[in-house]
């Protein structure tokens, strides 16, 4: 009895009748074993990592409990619409372990050993692999990068929404508030004190309109909002007057919670969207050093994730007769630790210093890359 099942890896069938195997479909019949191996244990280790994710963050909606409309339904539905994009973040780790797992296990039953005094090399194994790799990889970063920011989005946004008690509405042409005898509009929010195109409509207690603003930004500058490039209606029985002004104080309070419907952080953006998002900001002078390295990050993890899992088989085969799984999977948490860690640093080096985003979100690749081939290298000289 195998890993995962059955297989046999020796030229012999029908008891003493001897025939011998073409070597290739020899080859493919390992590749497929390794193959469902590593999937299978990739599936596992994600189940597990699912369930864990699924507890924090439900464990940290708990304290937005009872603000405004949210209770627990709101929460369970948010938690579930956030776990693909957690789980996109986490996947080259994933991966890492579950190739551990699934190559752990064919060292276990010393199928891994059979393999290779059959004839079928390091380099066969690694092939095999990568291949598997490439193939999964591939899988998840194009449904995730499909679905996952969609339904991340989707869930900051009703959360949000309930939490305000409908006080603020999202719309496909921005975001609408409702504050005392006030309707404002909002086209972007850039950040929590740069607000894009707003339109600010002002009723008196029978529901007529008094004045209207439309200001082309909204600043928090010096402990107050400004309006900037403001265009300001006044509404009379029998006429209406327009005014240009330069700048024009805004008298309103903001809800601090308000402004977050409609922020969209840059984990939760799409790469197309994280692309002109990040164009936009520069076009208009603004910060957009956290979006470019989004991006990027973004743009090499697949690449993260095949050299996560290009790591996994050193760590496996090079420690066949000398460590555990348990072992194994220490360190394999140790080098994605060491990865995200290295990612957050860079992350803010590129914000912070100026550092170009593309050097900042290669780098890590880069090393962990150099890593894994000299790992690799000495594995093959034995």
């Amino acid at each position: 009895m195998g890993a995962w099942g059955d297989i046999t890896l020796c030229p012999y069938r029908d008891g003493d009748q001897q025939q011998t195997v073409d070597a290739s479909i020899m080859i493919k019949i390992l590749e497929r074993y390794i193959a469902k191996t590593i999937t299978i244990a990739t599936a596992l280790v994600t189940l597990i990592i699912t369930s864990v994710l699924f507890l924090m963050i439900l464990l940290g909606e708990v304290k937005n409990m009872g603000v405004g409309d949210y209770g627990m339904i709101q929460a369970l539905f948010y938690v579930f619409l956030r776990l693909p994009n957690e789980l996109y973040h986490f996947s080259p780790l994933l991966l890492l372990l579950g190739s551990i797992v699934g190559l752990s296990a064919l060292s276990s039953y010393r199928e891994l050993a059979v393999m290779r005094t059959s004839g079928f090399s390091i380099r066969q194994i690694m092939r095999s692999v990568l291949t598997t790799a490439f193939l999964l990889v591939l899988a998840i970063s194009i449904t995730a990068e499909w679905m996952a920011p969609h339904l991340s989005y989707k869930a900051e946004m009703q959360k949000e929404n309930a939490k305000n008690a409908g006080e603020a509405v999202v719309t496909a042409s921005g975001i609408w508030f409702h504050i005392g005898n006030n309707f404002i509009h909002v086209k972007q929010v850039v950040d929590r004190q740069l607000l894009q195109s707003v339109t600010r409509y002002q009723f008196d207690d029978k529901h007529h309109l008094l004045v209207a603003y439309y200001a082309k930004t909204l600043a928090y500058q010096n402990n107050k909002w400004i309006m900037n490039d403001v265009v300001k209606t006044t509404f009379y029985n029998d006429r209406t007057k327009s005014q240009a002004l330069p700048q024009a104080p805004w008298d309103l309070k903001f809800n601090a919670n308000l402004l977050n419907v409609g922020l969209i952080e840059p984990s939760d953006m799409s790469l197309p969207k994280l692309a002109s998002y990040a164009r936009y900001l520069n076009q208009n002078g603004l910060q957009a050093s956290e979006y470019q390295y989004e991006f990027w990050q973004r743009v090499f993890q697949p690449l993260v994730s095949l050299v996560m899992i290009f790591l996994a088989i050193p760590f496996v085969l090079g420690t066949m007769s000398t460590s555990t799984t348990g072992w194994r999977l220490v360190m394999g948490v140790v080098v994605g630790f060491i990865f995200f860690i290295l990612n957050a640093f860079l992350g803010q080096l590129c914000i912070v210093y100026q550092v170009p985003a593309v050097v900042a979100a290669s780098l890590p690749l880069i090393v962990f890359m150099l890593f894994g081939i000299f790992l690799s290298k000495q594995l093959i000289r034995r």
